[in-house]
């Protein structure tokens, strides 16, 4: 389990966005997706719903969200 990955998940959840989540950990876009993509595949389960903006999470996102913010 990779902290960044996590840090990420955290961010976009909160957010909502990728972009702004790329701005607020100093990186970029594609570079937040990426991380979103390979903790989704560490994982086994689709963690946002990225069809609407805001993003919003899945019900196994919701269900992990409060481990990863501890």
């Amino acid at each position: 389990m990779n902290f960044k990955r996590l840090e990420t998940f955290m961010w976009v959840a909160v957010l909502g966005n990728f972009r702004l989540t790329a701005e607020k950990m100093n990186t970029t876009q594609p570079s937040i997706s990426a991380r979103i993509v390979a903790l989704e595949e560490e994982l086994g389960v689709k963690l946002f719903e990225r069809d609407n903006s805001p993003v919003s999470l899945t019900s196994k996102g919701q269900e992990i969200l409060p481990y990863v913010k501890k």
